[in-house]
């Protein structure tokens, strides 16, 4: 998978779960992406996370199968948009969004200056 700010290998998708859980303990009702009228907070994509890497773990499946889950649950209008190449990119979209403060080794927040 590919976004705005590179590839989305499993340690870009690891370091974005880390840090909607990070967010979700700090703030968890801020909202953390409002798509096609619908919002979700960190405390519900952590929520998610959490239960379907239950299932992804069971069933062999990795970070990325997670966290696109997790999306698609908090947001539904997602899954809904018809063409799976819409459904692709905005969830493209929101993956972006959600990774935008990790600097680029995934570490943690990039500085704002």
């Amino acid at each position: 998978m590919v976004g705005e700010y590179g590839p989305w290998e499993a340690a870009r998708l690891r370091a974005t779960s880390d840090e909607i859980a990070r967010r979700a303990q700090v703030t968890p009702t801020l909202t953390a992406v409002r798509v096609h009228g619908e919002s979700a907070t960190y405390r519900e994509l952590a929520g998610a996370l959490v239960r379907y890497g239950r299932v992804s773990d069971l069933n062999g499946l990795g970070v990325g199968s997670t966290i696109a889950a997790a999306i698609l649950h908090c947001l539904p209008r997602i899954g809904r948009l018809g063409e799976p190449m819409a459904v692709v990119h905005t969830v493209r979209q929101v993956l972006d969004w959600l990774a935008r403060d990790l600097d680029e080794g995934f570490g943690g927040l990039r500085a704002i200056g």
